[in-house]
């Protein structure tokens, strides 16, 4: 008598590879983001705040002025676009918008140490228009003390981007009230991605004392549950009702080593 075993790691490949064959591959679509507008909002801290939008940029100013002026953010809204690949759900980094830290003296205290930048844009998908959407993003605000020595970098003082004193640094990071839009039945958003310092891709901006100092803003187009860290419901489903075969799959494949002996 001939006695077959069969292994469950192997059904699974077998199964895994026989679906990446059927599956065809998936096209890409080109996202467009245009009329982009920003507005900050909902700052932590600071004294003395002013905010302001015109157009399509948005402007928030904190402090007491030391002698050159209030510090504060400017964002600078231009269109864009995107390519959306849905192979992998996810498309490549682009640049959403000019930041620029107006980094003045101001009175001790006086700064903030958070904010939200509310970004709305109309969004269309190779030529079909998905509405007019807004994504939320939080920055946070490190306002270091300009006579320390090293500075909050690891690096000296009076020299290099510490030449007027230590400079500060913005960090931002995808916040989940942003809105989605959908395209093949997933729902996708606008994700952070950093920012693009001097032609550089950083996580974090290190800014120069008494200076505007200006990078991009870099974002991609990623599933909703991606972005937020959340599986959407429908996705929970597929991954229960995934573990519940893998079990079947693995049981019968004991089964029949067991007949088998």
């Amino acid at each position: 008598m001939l006695k077959f075993q069969v292994k469950a790691p192997a059904v699974i490949s077998a199964l895994v590879l026989a679906a990446a064959i059927a599956t065809p591959a998936a096209a890409a679509v080109q996202v467009e983001f245009k009329n982009v507008a920003g507005v900050w909002f909902d700052p932590v801290g600071g004294v003395n705040l002013n905010t302001s939008a015109n157009g399509g940029d948005g402007t928030i100013r904190w402090g007491y002025s030391t002698g050159y002026g209030q510090s504060g953010y400017n964002f600078v809204g231009t269109d864009f676009s995107a390519s959306l690949d849905q192979a992998i759900d996810s498309s490549g980094s682009v640049n959403i918008g000019e930041f620029q830290h107006v980094n003045f003296p101001i009175s001790s205290g006086g700064a903030i140490t958070g904010v939200g930048l509310r970004f709305t844009t109309d969004v269309w998908a190779d030529g079909s228009f998905l509405g007019t959407k807004t994504f939320e993003y939080n920055f946070s605000h490190n306002e270091t003390t300009n006579q320390s020595n090293p500075c909050a970098n690891g690096q000296p003082n009076n020299s290099g981007i510490n030449v007027n004193g230590c400079a500060d640094r913005v960090t931002m990071n995808f916040n989940s009230n942003s809105q989605v839009f959908q395209i093949g039945g997933k729902q996708y958003t606008l994700n952070l991605d950093g920012f693009l310092v001097d032609g550089s891709p950083s996580g974090g901006f290190w800014t120069k004392e008494s200076a505007v100092n200006s990078a991009y803003i870099r974002g991609k187009i990623d599933l909703y549950s991606v972005a937020s860290g959340v599986p959407e419901p429908a996705t929970w489903a597929m991954m229960i009702i995934g573990f519940g075969g893998v079990g079947t799959m693995v049981r019968s494949a004991r089964r029949r080593q067991m007949l088998a002996v």
